[in-house]
Formats: C-alpha cells, structure tokens, sequence
C-alpha cells in the first residue's frame, strides 16, 4: 500500500484534502438541503407577519376612517408578495376592501396557516379594535421558493467546499512544503563538520523531510560556536542594564519598586520630584501613607494585583509637598512573588483639560446657558428628588417670529436675541431654578421644588412680559420677539423625563395654535389648557 501512494509529500497532503472535502460535501448538502428548505419556509411565513405589522398604523387609519380607497391601496401593495394569495381589510361588519382569498393547498406541513389576521386598533386610542386585516398564504408560492432557495444553497455549499478544497490545498504547497523544500535546498551547502548525525527513516528518504533531516545534521556541530555567541551577549546585557539603569534615571515617569507590604524598596528621581519629598523621606517608606489620603485604595490595589497576578492602576488627588494639589496616575504590576513595580505618573494638566472639555461640552456656546446634553443631566437629577411635597415644573419656552430676526437682521442679530433672552430667562426665575437652551429658538426652565400649578403660571407670565419688550440689535434698530411657552408639572405618579418633556412640548405647540404669546399647562392626563391675562384654567 505504501508503494502505491505518492511519493511526493505535496501530493499526499493535496489527495488527502480532496478526499475529505468530498466526503465531507455530501454529507453537508444532505444535512444541509433539509434544513435550508425548512428555514425558508419558516422565513417567508415570518416575512407575512412582518407585512401585517407593517401595515398596521396605515390599515388603523383606513377602518378609523373607514376609507375603502385606502384599503385598496394597502391591499394592492401587500398583493405584490407573491405569498399572499388574497388580502381582506373589514372594519367592524363591513369589508373594506378584499383581493383574492384563500388558496387551495394540499399536503401542507404540520402547524402551518392558511390565514393570518391582525387586530386593528384605533391611531388614538390603542384600547379600541376598529377592524381586522386578514391576509391568505400562498403555501404553494412558499414551497416552491423553499426548494429553489435549498438548491441554491446546496450548490453554493458544493462550489465552496470544492473552492475551500483547492484553497487549502495551494495553501498548504505554498506555505509549507515549498518553504520547507527550500530552506533544504539552502542548508544542503553549508559545511559539514564531523559530529551526531540524526537519523534519516527510510519512510522519508526520498521525500522533502528526509532532505531536510538531512541538512539539519549539518547545523549540530554549530552548537559550538553558539556557546561564544552566548558569551558574547551576556557582556551585551551587561551593557544594556547599564544603559537601561540611566535611562531610568533621566525619565519623566515614577518608576518604583515595592515588597510585598507595599513598602518602597527603590525609586528613581521623578518618583520622589513628583511626590515633592526627598530620597531619604521616600526609600523605605509605605507607598500608601506616601499618597494620603488613598491609603485603603492603594493597599487594595497592591493586594489585588499580588491576588490576580494582573496589573491594577488609579487616579488619585494628593497633596504635594510644595505643589499643592496634583493628580498622579498609579499602576502596579507583579514582579514575582514578593515585588511589584509601580509607575506614576503626572495627569495633573490632564485632568485639568478633561475638566474644562467636560464643562464646555455641556454649555451651549451662544448664551453660555446649558445645552442639551447638560439639560439632560440636570433633568434626571431634579426627577430624582421629586416627591408629593416637592413637586418639578418644567416650561418649555418657545420663541415667536424668532425666524423673522435672522432673516431681516442676520444672524449676529439673532445670536444677540438669544443671549438677551437667556438673560430675561435668568431674571424671571428663582435662584435654584435651571434655564437651559435645547436648540434652536426653543429654551427650557426647570422649577424644582415647586409650590404648585400656580407658581409655575406666575413665571411663564413675567417671562412672556420680559420677551414681549423689544430687544436693541444695534444701530437703533431693534427686534420683536415673543415667547409660547408649554408647561408640564409632575403628578403623583412618577414618569421618565422624556415623557415630562412631551407634555410640555404638546402644551407648547397647543399655545402656538391658539395664538402665540401665551402659556399653557398640561398634566398627567388631559387636554392642555390656556394662561389667561389674569389666571389659567387648569385641564
């Protein structure tokens, strides 16, 4: 049998791949056909449900209205999937409008549906069933693009198996035998010296790998020069510690070297520059009283790092000798048993600038006021403290004719318009009240802790007056602006700050409707009501 394979290791490994990729084809393609069949099936009749719920907000409207143009459009537009053999749309007792019905369909698989049908609840009321869309499967469309979709993929499967095959195959002569060859070839010219021999079997005497044994006994009576070699880079190391030792010295970094207590055995210069002390005062000392006060966090971080034999590192504040407050970055990593190393590093002008890019982030950079990110925040935490005695406000303020400004007076004009409304905004409200701008024209006030409806109303008022006075926008020409504002009180109930902000934004727009330049609030539930010169009823 050995005589009637190949000799040529290329060729062995290439036949062998073969063999198995074809083995292994078929047994894919039966598995695979199988089941490919029964997932497209399962997909197309996913795909029915997925057109229902599609089509549902469109098919609420059409039996809301019960619009049978309508329901002859969605209707017509589902008939396009060749799946569905008819669609019917009824609302209440009356059909709507109907394309097709039911196919006949023999043999069909277990669980499978001829039918598919959808409640349809009311757009605005999501309690209230205003009809049904019932949609018919075509099970025999289905089984026939599951057979065409299991035979795609069962050739697909075959091509690449058979391309994966002849890849691995030129892989396997590219990357291995090739460069196995031709380090041989190379070898076979070194000198030979006298010395061990290994021992060629005679399995692979005519092959690549007896050759390569073959060279390799031409390397052994090398070890001799190897020992020299060794020699010759203990002194290199020497040399590089040396060096190593200076450049430690000279860095920037705080490099130390601790015992299993967290005492410092050895540091270099910046260590002790960075901490402000003295050699004396550092070498021998506990690194945790050394970065009061986080002593309990640097020893955890000692004992975790000796635990988990990984590196741990911290930010911390401390306070320099002689340089008041800085910021050093700490990180500590085993050495072996008994020692960690340490670096520590100044992030002082780090942190600072983390700081200032936080606070800029969230100001807006026209009015200096917050700005959406910092609304966000402040929003959740005044939430936060919401209770049956401290209730939240929140007005969102909308300026009218706002557009009018930048158009007529450019938008210079209008950046000067919305800092002098930050600034009425400011005037109007408490001391820990927060006034943001969202964007645009639009700003928002937060009243925390406020007394009631009416407290909330007596603001948005006094800010409607401020912003109805005209704004000087330079060169004796001045602007006319109002404000539409929509107020949302919190309840006895608490909700999530998107749904406050809707109501506020649903009251803002009912004030735009009825006229602009005036208030309106909206509670938990019920329709917004109207800020009157004198009082506001209340929905």
């Amino acid at each position: 049998m050995t005589r009637a394979l190949p000799r040529s290791v290329v060729a062995r490994t290439t036949l062998g791949i073969l063999l198995l990729a074809a083995v292994m084809g078929v047994i894919f393609a039966v598995m695979a056909s199988w089941r490919v069949r029964n997932a497209e099936q399962d997909r197309l009749i996913a795909r029915v449900h997925e057109l229902s719920a599609t089509v549902e907000s469109t098919a609420s409207v059409a039996c809301f209205l019960q619009d049978k143009t309508l329901a002859k459009e969605i209707t017509t537009g589902l008939m396009k999937n060749r799946i569905l053999s008819g669609v019917r749309i009824r609302s209440g007792d009356q059909v709507l409008y109907q394309a097709g019905g039911r196919a006949p369909a023999k043999g069909l698989s277990r669980g499978a549906v001829d039918e598919i049908s959808r409640t349809i609840h009311s757009p605005f009321d999501p309690t209230a069933v205003v009809g049904e869309i019932t949609m018919f499967v075509s099970h025999a469309e289905i089984e026939a693009q599951a057979i065409a979709y299991s035979r795609y993929t069962t050739w697909m499967l075959g091509l690449q198996l058979a391309i994966v095959a002849g890849g691995v195959a030129l892989l396997v002569y590219l990357l291995i035998t090739r460069p196995i060859k031709g380090i041989s070839d190379e070898l076979k010219w070194l000198g030979v010296r006298a010395g061990m021999r290994l021992t060629v079997p005679s399995f692979h005497r005519s092959d690549e790998i007896g050759q390569l044994i073959v060279n390799v006994n031409s390397l052994i009576t090398r070890l001799t020069d190897a020992v020299a070699t060794e020699r010759d880079l203990r002194k290199a190391h020497e040399v590089s510690e040396r060096r190593m030792r200076l450049v430690l010295e000279k860095a920037d970094t705080g490099i130390l070297v601790l015992d299993e207590n967290g005492t410092v055995l050895s540091c270099n210069p910046s260590f002790t520059r960075i901490l402000g002390g003295t050699d004396t005062a550092t070498t021998g000392a506990s690194l945790a009283a050394l970065l009061a006060p986080h002593g309990p966090l640097v020893a955890g971080l000692i004992a975790e790092s000796f635990e988990s034999g990984q590196p741990r590192d911290a930010d911390l504040e401390i306070e320099a000798r002689g340089r008041g407050k800085v910021w050093v970055e700490l990180s500590v990593n085993p050495l072996g048993p008994n020692l960690l190393q340490g670096l520590v590093n100044d992030i002082t002008e780090r942190k600072r600038a983390e700081c200032a890019a936080h606070e800029l982030a969230m100001r807006d950079s026209i009015t200096g006021l917050l700005n959406r990110r910092g609304l966000d925040g402040a929003l959740n935490a005044a939430l936060a403290s919401v209770s049956e005695s401290k209730q939240l406000a929140l007005l969102l303020v909308d300026l009218d004719y706002f557009k009018a400004v930048n158009d007529t007076f450019g938008h210079a004009a209008g950046d000067l318009v919305l800092r002098e409304v930050a600034n009425v905004l400011a005037q109007c409200v408490r001391r820990t009240d927060i006034v943001g701008r969202s964007g645009g024209d639009e700003f928002v006030v937060l009243l925390p802790g406020i007394e009631g409806a009416y407290k909330a109303e007596e603001i948005a008022a006094n800010i409607i007056a401020g912003l109805h006075k005209p704004i000087a926008v330079g060169d004796g020409k001045f602007a006319h602006v109002g404000a539409s504002i929509g107020i949302a009180l919190t309840g006895p109930t608490r909700e999530p700050a998107a749904e406050l902000m809707r109501r506020a934004d649903v009251a803002m727009y009912a004030a735009k409707q009825a006229g602009r330049g005036r208030a309106f609030l909206r509670h938990q539930s019920g329709p917004p009501s109207e800020d009157g010169p004198r009082r506001t009823a209340v929905a």
